[in-house]
């Protein structure tokens, strides 16, 4: 396991301290020695690895100025295309598609140097709380076996928590970046609405999910975001547009002003954990010299969650999920829990999904009113520690997750940005400070998570637990 930054594998690697060999040599010993048991990679795809490596040192040789990420190992979340890689958006419908193209995103970073070493684990078309699905066994938590990992971005988390990789990209529809990044010891960003591609995906939901950095390092986060942000025209959602109506980010203030909200508004806290988060935020104020303001607020997360997920689920089903349920062949290879929701989003009406465009507006002006006077706002991500394996009834996941999404898919559904950083250790398990901003602030929540984890706290990766430790000596079990 190898906490060296992305930013300090670069540096390496530039100026010969280090060679890309060498780097991709250690992270894929890594993934050998601990993901047997971890379960967080999906494929692990050493050849074409290899062949990217060699290439960029004849690129190097070419002249060629290094790119921000140049050597770095990578992982992508499955749910994204990666050409001549297998993608199965953790399906088994998809068990053996290899795409012949990449996403936009994950073109760009291999433009910037970076090794892609392999895909990491999700729930079948990041449908579901936990990095489970038919393909292969669960995705386990890095500090805790027993425990979740999360999802829908549970390999990706678990990957970067152990120290695997040090960068990673994982898909957020209502925190599926965040949830699992806060459970498993990680920053994660949630970009607003536009701020970068999003191509290479199947059975999902463009109007609210996105692609995002996840990392170990702040600073490593914001050089992926970099790397990946940008207008891409054949994407109309990505011209640089912020359609929400918010007023843009500004500048890095100073003394930044945060207003404190501790109560989603939905069951299921665990006041240990609200209580280390708040007292992380109290600490963060100070260290800027900026101010928490305390009111009562909610997040009234229960007012809209049930149109969001109508929205959510109906885009799944309108997006290639009636073709697989509809076809006796495919829906016999679907998990269960697919299966029930493209059954229920059949059941979503055009009026209701009018009256959840509407509920968004509603929405918008909810979160514009909690942002009102302040730079941002600062929440639990999820305001439990990692629960154990097994969580709820696989069947009905929109009432297994919502005490998980509590704190976070209201920023899917209006389309603003939010940053997790752990902020402490409860119980023996990390918990995160979700950081949300205005359209357009991504790197400023950065720059505050990097500011955070230099001046108050610093998570380090997993400590190695003896269930990982017997991997260690033994080899890998995949």
């Amino acid at each position: 396991m190898n906490p060296t930054t992305a930013l300090e594998i670069r540096n390496d690697v530039v100026t010969g301290k280090r060679t890309a060999t060498e780097v991709l040599d250690e992270t894929l010993a890594a993934i050998t020695a601990s993901d047997g048991r971890l379960h967080s990679f999906l494929t692990v795809d050493e050849r074409h690895a290899r062949e990217q490596v060699a290439e960029l040192e004849r690129r190097r040789v070419a002249g060629e100025s290094p790119g921000l990420l140049w050597g770095v190992p990578f992982s992508v979340k499955d749910t994204y295309d990666t050409a001549g890689v297998r993608t199965t958006y953790g399906s088994r419908v998809f068990a053996d598609h290899v795409p012949t193209n990449d996403a936009e995103f994950v073109r760009r970073i291999r433009r910037a140097g970076g090794i892609l070493v392999g895909k990491t684990n999700t729930p079948e078309f990041a449908i579901y709380i936990r990095s489970t699905n038919d393909l292969q066994p669960e995705t386990v938590n890095p500090w805790d076996p027993n425990r979740t990992s999360g999802g829908s971005s549970g390999g990706a988390a678990a990957s970067i928590g152990a120290g695997l990789t040090t960068i990673a990209v994982g898909s957020d529809g209502g925190g599926s970046i965040r949830i699992p990044a806060a459970l498993c010891g990680c920053v994660g960003l949630m970009p607003a609405r536009g701020a970068l591609p999003r191509t290479g995906g199947r059975i999902g939901t463009r109007r609210f999910s996105s692609a995002g950095p996840m990392t170990l390092d702040a600073l490593d986060a914001q050089l992926l975001y970099q790397v990946m942000a940008g207008p891409f025209a054949p994407d109309g959602l990505s011209r640089g547009l912020t359609p929400t109506g918010l007023r843009q980010g500004t500048g890095f203030p100073a003394s930044p002003r945060m207003r404190w909200i501790g109560d989603s508004g939905i069951p299921g806290a665990e006041d240990d954990v609200v209580s280390a988060v708040h007292a992380a935020a109290l600490a963060f104020a100070r260290s800027h010299g900026g101010t928490l303001e305390e009111r009562d607020e909610i997040m009234d997360a229960g007012r809209f969650s049930g149109a969001f997920y109508d929205m959510m689920q109906a885009d799944r089903l309108s997006t290639g999920g009636r073709e697989l349920y509809e076809n006796p062949e495919t829906r016999a290879l679907l998990t269960d829990y697919s299966r029930h929701q493209f059954q229920r989003a059949t059941t979503v009406s055009g009026a209701a999904y009018s009256a959840g465009v509407e509920m968004q507006l509603a929405a918008l002006e909810y979160m514009e009113e909690l942002l009102d006077g302040v730079d941002l706002l600062v929440t639990p991500t999820v305001a439990f520690v990692a629960p154990e394996i097994p969580i709820g009834d696989l069947a009905l996941p929109e009432d297994a997750r919502r005490g998980f999404v509590a704190f976070t898919y209201l920023m899917n559904y209006t389309g603003l940005p939010a940053v997790t950083v752990p902020c402490g250790v409860v119980r023996g398990l990390p918990v995160g400070m979700q950081l949300i901003g205005r359209p357009g602030s991504e790197e400023l929540l950065l720059a505050y998570a990097a500011r955070f984890q230099e001046r108050v706290y610093r998570l380090p990766s997993a400590p190695v637990h003896p269930y990982f430790e017997a991997t260690l000596t033994s080899g890998s079990n995949r």
